[in-house]
């Protein structure tokens, strides 16, 4: 049995693909396809680009925008910060320690590490937290 639309849509929700899913609502929002379809029929139509265009900029679904960044302090020394943007990660980063990042960059989501003696991803572990910009520890 070939993969559904649903299953391939709640994947996508699932794991924050949000063009994907945005894609797919579109299709569906559309009529050109529907839930039960096998997922293979998204090889055969395409949407309305102005309209799934206008619904990804304006996160229509309501993605969470917060990424996890690794911001160099020094040699060998890491802060994690929840954030919107490498942006907003260094300026939280300056706020809360007075340190100035010497490098930056974002983590993949599905990256786990080890906190609190268990291994977790960052995907998961950024549901744990309530506001951002948030660092949330040191390595």
């Amino acid at each position: 049995m070939m993969p559904t639309i649903e299953a391939l849509y709640e994947d996508a929700i699932r794991y924050e693909e949000h063009v994907l899913a945005h894609y797919i609502l579109c299709l569906i929002q559309e009529g050109k396809i529907s839930l039960d379809d096998e997922d293979s029929v998204l090889f055969e139509v395409q949407p309305d680009m102005e309209k799934l265009t206008n619904m990804i900029e304006n996160n229509h679904l309501r993605f969470c925008e917060i990424h996890m960044y690794a911001l160099k302090v020094g040699e060998g020394k890491w802060a994690f910060i929840f954030a919107e943007s490498e942006e907003e990660a260094k300026i939280h980063l300056w706020r809360t320690t007075g340190r100035r990042a010497l490098n930056c960059r974002e983590m993949a989501p599905d990256e786990e590490v080890f906190i609190a003696n268990r291994f977790i991803s960052f995907r998961e572990w950024k549901k744990e937290h309530k506001e951002f910009p948030c660092l949330v520890g040191y390595c």
